[in-house]
């Protein structure tokens, strides 16, 4: 499997974000950003937007399982469901349960209580369905990207038409149900489940089939790709503001702003320029140590954040007071990576698309 470069870096930023935002909901500290300037604003908005982090991983996630499906078919003309699920239960499901185990110990010694349903959803991967607990409720995301591996690898073999198809639907389905939930709301309805957030990851992997067509395209115009998508990013919170003022708010229900469909299209143009593109000073800033490092811890950061970024039933214990709630979440971190992932991740690569063909294997279709 092809090594990308920047990709550990797009990983840092999502997760910076997604723990920005976080700290914004719980603590006061970045309300001394009373700036009028609009602009400054616009800056505050988007370091703050935990939703488009998320959306960040989304894209990547996408574009990388898609690259690694496209490797192994190239290589062997077949797709390993039993490697492929093996690799993704290796990856999620050690760390992950481990949080879970230590929440379950904590809940016995009366620190959090978690009811039934809460544990559920945790427990199956359906959190976006019920994520109204706060040291559990990020797990929304994973459960989302996770249904979507489910069935990916099986739309993936029926073929090369078969599968871009697929994407371009879902892609497309997603602003028609904002439409949908907009005028006929439901109570089980909310902006975190793959009815409205499933189009990132699947635009990820459109991209990853398209690529060479895409990159033929871009490649004579890598810095107005990048300043044009870094700076329609910044100033989509002030397109609702704008269009409002002469009544055209209702164009963005189905496209959304910073975690909708144009901005997904945006966060693909970023990822290819950072991947592809010239080896510039933002492709030596994603790449460098620090944010290299960042995107490696970047799941279990996602994993332990909100455990001390808020602590139990609202009450702030000094260990989920910023800033050595940052600093705790860090080494909660880093001791799951080196502990817990690092081994699986060593046990994972014997099952990675190079390795020889073990257990059942799929013949990929061929298109029509």
């Amino acid at each position: 499997m092809q090594k990308y470069p920047s990709i550990n870096g797009l990983r840092a930023i999502s997760i910076l974000l997604v723990l920005l935002g976080h700290l914004h909901v719980t603590s006061s500290i970045f309300q001394v950003w009373k700036e009028d300037n609009r602009l400054l604003n616009l800056v505050k908005y988007f370091l703050l937007n935990h939703h488009f982090g998320v959306n960040v991983f989304f894209v990547v996630s996408g574009f990388l399982i898609t690259s690694l499906l496209l490797d192994e078919e190239q290589r062997t003309r077949t797709i390993s469901f039993k490697k492929f699920y093996i690799r993704r239960t290796l990856r999620i499901f050690p760390a992950y349960y481990f949080v879970l185990l230590v929440y379950f110990l904590l809940q016995l010694g009366g620190y959090f209580h978690f009811n039934t349903l809460s544990w559920i959803t945790s427990l199956t991967f359906t959190k976006q369905f019920y994520s109204h607990d706060w040291q559990t409720g990020h797990f929304w995301s994973l459960s989302v990207e996770e249904i979507f591996y489910l069935f990916w690898p099986l739309v993936f073999v029926a073929g090369d038409r078969f599968r871009k198809r697929t994407a371009i639907l879902l892609i497309v389905l997603v602003p028609l149900m904002r439409i949908v939930f907009h005028f006929y709301p439901t109570e089980w309805r909310n902006d975190l489940t793959l009815f409205t957030r499933i189009d990132g990851i699947a635009l990820g992997c459109l991209v990853a089939l398209y690529k060479e067509e895409i990159l033929a395209k871009l490649s004579a115009y890598w810095t107005a790709v990048f300043i044009f998508a870094a700076a329609a990013l910044l100033v989509l919170p002030d397109v609702r503001f704008h269009l409002a003022k002469i009544g055209l708010e209702f164009i963005l229900i189905p496209l959304g702003t910073t975690y909708g469909s144009i901005a997904n299209v945006l966060i693909a143009l970023i990822l290819l320029y950072s991947v592809f593109g010239p080896q510039r000073l933002w492709f030596r800033m994603l790449n460098s140590r620090v944010m290299d490092y960042v995107g490696m811890l970047s799941y279990s950061i996602y994993l332990w954040q909100e455990f001390f970024i808020w602590g139990r039933e609202g009450h702030k214990d000094w260990i989920h007071q910023f800033p050595q709630n940052i600093v705790f979440t860090f080494l909660a971190a880093m001791g799951s990576y080196y502990l817990i992932e690092k081994p699986f991740l060593r046990l994972k690569a014997k099952f990675s698309s190079d390795a020889a063909p073990t257990g059942k294997t799929v013949q990929v279709a061929e298109a029509p």
